[in-house]
This record gives C-alpha cells, structure tokens and sequence, in this order.
C-alpha cells in the first residue's frame, strides 16, 4: 500500500529536499519492490520490532537520480548474483540527513551521521544498515559521467565523508541549488549542471581521503590523466582529436586539462602527436604490416602524408619509408619497398 505524504510526516528537524511528495510503504512487499524498481535490484530485510513505515520521493535531474527517503530499521544487500546481472554500472553517493546509514563494501565498512556521505557501486556487492528513522538521499549516477573519476572514486568505495568545510561544502551547496532549480532547467542544461555536482563531489574525494593534501589531489590527478591518455590511444584514428575535444568529451576546462599534461611536461597536443607518431613507427616495423605509408597516416589521425613524414623524420630522424626498409625484417617472398603512395584520393605527397 503506497499513498502521498506531506512533508509535515518528516521531523522538523530533517526537512524535506525534493518538491515530489513522499510516498507511504507500509508492507515489505511493496517496498522492497519500489527500491528495486527505482535503484537495482535488492534484497530488503526488515530488523527491530518497531513498526515497519517507509517514505520515498524521487526526482530526476539531468544525469543524477535523486532520491530522498526515510526508512524504518532495515538491512538492504545487493548480492553477488544480483550484482552480476548488472546492465550498466552505476555509482550511489548516499547523503545522510538525519539518523544514521551504514554502508558496507569490498570489505570496507562507513557510519554515516548527519551531514555525512559516501559511496558505494552497483556492480559489485554491497549492504546497506539503516537505523531506525534514518533520512538521507541516494543520488544516482552512471558510471561513465565519472569516467575520469574512476580510479579515486575505486579507491574511496564505503568510507565516510564530511560535507562540513572545503569543496564537500561546495559540493553540497551546488547539490542542494540542483534540487532547487533543477526543474526549470532545459534538458541540455540539466545534464551539464547536474555531471558538475557530481564532479564537484568527485573531486572533493582527493581533499579528505587519507587526511587530504596535496599528496591526495595529486592521486587525484595522475588518476584523471591515465584515463585520459588510455582514450587518446584507443582514439588514434580521430582526426579531430585534440585539446579542445578532450575537455568537452572529459568536462573539464582546457587550463585544467593543460595542468594535468604538465606532469608529463608536455601539451595534449604534443602528446596525441607522438602517440600517433610511436604508433605508426612500431607498425613499419612489423614485417606483418603490408598499408601502406599513407595509409597507415590517414589511419592514424593524420590528413597530409607530407606533414606526417616531416613530424616522422623531426621525432625518429629517418623517413617513414627509411625506417620501414632499416627496422623491419622482410618476410620471405616478399620485397620490401622503400617507397609508398599514400591512396589516390588523398592527393600527392611524400612518405
């Protein structure tokens, strides 16, 4: 049995967040499949010997599922074989209110009080414990919105937050500014403004883990930076690949995106470019590859076959077609060509 409920059922002392109304679930059944069916699959045991009453609003702004609930004494377990039959992977940032929330998984466990939070990822096993009247939200998010975040937000799984100072604060305030607004907010805006918060709750992840730090963002950052470069690589062939396309596609600025090369002590265009160019050199080595010089250019993001052999002989010293004939080893019946047409369609130009 489910029926509205107005806002005056939650204690004064937790207000309410979402402009939906709360829902009544009064039997275990309904409940356990209304959590199901608005987060994933789980399992619901109700603990205690108190009357068994819980309240759920959710809203949806942009890329973030928000929901807001008050629940009886109860333990909530995503096990191993719920977890496996996972479509799409998720993160849950669980936000404590009022009460307390324990979150538990990968053999690490968090009390959440008040104005806590942590996280927790809906493709692998997790528990949830909720003491009784325990108020808190759940913001939902696909996991490819926090793409670059992944290697911080893998190491942070079920460990406690404070929201009280720093960019937490921020990130709760900008939450709270998302629930206000966000309804008057265009779809496009929405999801922009929305992938921000969570990013802002991402990056605060780097200030308070292991006591926080410039050792702790740094973590941060190295992690960014090899997702990054790991879609530069698998993302060679792009011609339009660059600066500009790798903040939008990461959503960060491009001074941000800068500062993170800076470790390496070089551009992101410095970097794509002798990526392509380390790509195309081992390929000319391999008696196994039979493209051609333009070819393998045109195929490697590059769209003149004379300013690929320019940057090549800059970088190796030797032409692509010289390094071709002194570094691979020809394959018997087969020659060896120390020259290459790029396709005809392309136009002139020297290898």
């Amino acid at each position: 049995m489910s029926a509205p409920m107005p806002k005056s059922a939650v204690s004064a002392s937790a207000p309410t967040w979402l402009s939906a109304p709360l829902r009544r679930f009064d039997t275990h059944g309904s409940w356990a499949d209304t959590i199901s069916e608005h987060f994933v699959p789980l399992e619901v045991e109700p603990r205690g010997n108190g009357p068994f009453r819980n309240l759920a609003a959710n809203e949806t702004f942009g890329c973030l599922q928000v929901s807001e609930l008050v629940t009886s004494a109860q333990r909530v377990r995503r096990t191993r074989v719920l977890a496996n039959r996972s479509e799409s992977a998720q993160y849950k940032f669980s936000v404590q209110i009022s009460g307390r929330t324990q979150i538990a998984q990968d053999g690490r466990s968090a009390l959440l009080d008040p104005g806590d939070w942590g996280i927790y990822d809906t493709s692998r096993p997790y528990e949830i414990s909720e003491e009784p009247d325990a108020h808190f939200l759940v913001l939902q998010v696909p996991a490819h919105v926090l793409s670059v975040w992944e290697p911080c937000i893998q190491s942070q799984l079920a460990r406690r937050f404070g929201s009280g100072s720093g960019s937490a604060r921020v990130a709760m305030d900008a939450l709270r500014a998302l629930v206000s607004q966000g309804p008057a907010l265009e779809a496009e805006l929405a999801f922009e403004v929305s992938s921000t918060v969570m990013r802002l709750f991402a990056l605060s992840l780097g200030e308070h883990a292991d006591g926080g730090g410039v050792s702790s963002l740094e973590e941060v950052r190295h992690g960014q930076l090899r997702v990054i470069l790991r879609h530069v690589h698998e993302h060679l062939h792009d011609g339009g690949m660059n600066a500009d396309t790798l903040a939008r596609r990461f959503r960060m600025s491009r001074r941000y995106l800068y500062k993170l090369f800076a470790v390496r002590g070089l551009t992101p265009s410095d970097y794509i470019l002798g990526a392509r160019l380390e790509r195309c050199r081992d390929l000319l080595a391999d008696p196994a590859c039979t493209r051609q010089i333009g070819e393998l250019a045109y195929a490697h993001g590059f769209t003149d076959t004379s300013a690929f052999s320019h940057a090549f002989r800059r970088r190796f010293g030797l032409s692509p077609s010289e390094w071709r004939v002194r570094h691979s080893r020809p394959v018997p019946g087969r020659a060896v060509s120390d020259t290459a047409q790029a396709p005809a369609s392309a136009g002139a130009g020297s290898a």
